[in-house]
């Protein structure tokens, strides 16, 4: 590795060392992996098969290389076009900066095409203007490839890339620098780091300083083949955290192979999320890796009011058992009221 790639690796290390209290050992494993490596299983060549080093730039190239196959799109149409022709702009872009070759022959239906569905889905369709998208939280962000869409399209926009293992927490600080957008990184001054949800471009920080994002800040999290992957405790514990620095209202993005595979234990998402206010909103009525890889969803935490909406007002059930009655009574009941009020 380049002396910089080292130090910024030590960095990862000293913020860890200096945070520990904040940072318990369920807090910055990865389940899956963790399994892998016990079991001595790698992956095939061109794919990083260590999670837990860091092994400068390059590893970047092995992480867009863990997209082995071209991808299904049901979506199919202009939009998602032009989103990955400007995806493979930014990465052309930022690979060049490293002095690395993107490989454009296989890109867009892998690494581009996820990068358009991620960046098109939370937002296809209408919403209220509350629910506009102003600040992203991408929890288990990879190597940050979520920021080449989010950032790019939209100038404004507040992108929080949150990780705990050193890995990716390091690609992620290189890929997002390299994107070229403001960007403000915890390991690089955590003594005086400050999280602003209102300031544009990129800021990055580890998983065990999620304090640090302000209550009722955040307009979309996302979750992207992340969560099955994880511990119940942590898996708990954020989404604990994304209750609470999501707006009411906000939206929260998951695209994995929901109910198909679970590879570190049988802990219920879904039901969590139900029984911690969350609203179900969306969810794909597709075929898993036929026609999408992954089942996209949209959980909302619930806004007071909407639920409110949802519930008949005192007055609603009196005039409807009013109406019941009359009804039951052939007209009867509403005639003999009027009569009783022509007479008072």
């Amino acid at each position: 590795m380049r002396p910089e790639e080292t130090a910024l690796e030590q960095r990862f290390h000293d913020a860890l060392a200096r945070d520990r209290t904040r940072a318990p050992e369920w807090m910055t494993r990865w389940d899956y992996q963790e399994g892998l490596k016990k079991r001595k299983r790698t992956y095939e060549d061109g794919v990083v098969s260590d999670f837990f080093q860091f092994g400068g730039a390059e590893d970047l190239l092995k992480w867009m290389s863990w997209f082995r196959t071209d991808y299904p799109d049901y979506i199919n149409d202009a939009r998602i076009a032009a989103l990955v022709q400007a995806s493979r702009a930014n990465d052309e872009r930022v690979v060049h900066s490293m002095g690395l070759q993107l490989d454009a022959a296989v890109y867009d239906k892998r690494v581009g095409l996820n990068n358009a569905h991620d960046h098109l889905l939370p937002q296809a369709y209408p919403v209220p203007e509350r629910a506009g998208i102003r600040t992203v939280l991408d929890f288990g962000a990879g190597y940050g490839r979520q920021a080449n869409l989010w950032t790019g399209q939209d100038a404004d926009l507040c992108y929080i890339g949150m990780d705990a293992i050193v890995n990716s927490y390091c690609l992620q600080h290189l890929y997002y620098k390299g994107l070229g957008v403001p960007c403000a990184d915890y390991i690089d001054t955590p003594d005086a780091f400050q999280l602003d949800p209102r300031k544009a471009g990129i800021q990055h920080l580890p998983t065990w300083r999620s304090d640090l994002i302000p209550s009722a800040s955040v307009d979309l999290v996302m979750c992207v083949q992340v969560l099955p992957e994880l511990n119940s405790r942590l898996v708990r514990h954020m989404i604990g955290e994304f209750k609470r620095v999501l707006k009411p209202g906000g939206a929260f993005y998951i695209r994995d192979h929901a109910y198909t595979w679970k590879p570190t234990d049988n802990f219920d998402v879904e039901a969590h999320l139900t029984a911690n206010g969350f609203d179900l909103e969306y969810r794909a009525h597709v075929i898993n890796d036929v026609e999408i890889h992954g089942i996209p969803r949209i959980w909302r935490k619930s806004l007071p009011d909407v639920i409110a909406s949802r519930k008949r007002t005192w007055k609603q059930r009196v005039d409807q058992a009013v109406v019941d009655v009359d009804t039951l009574t052939g007209g009867g009941f509403k005639r003999t009221l009027r009569k009783l009020k022509g007479k008072a």
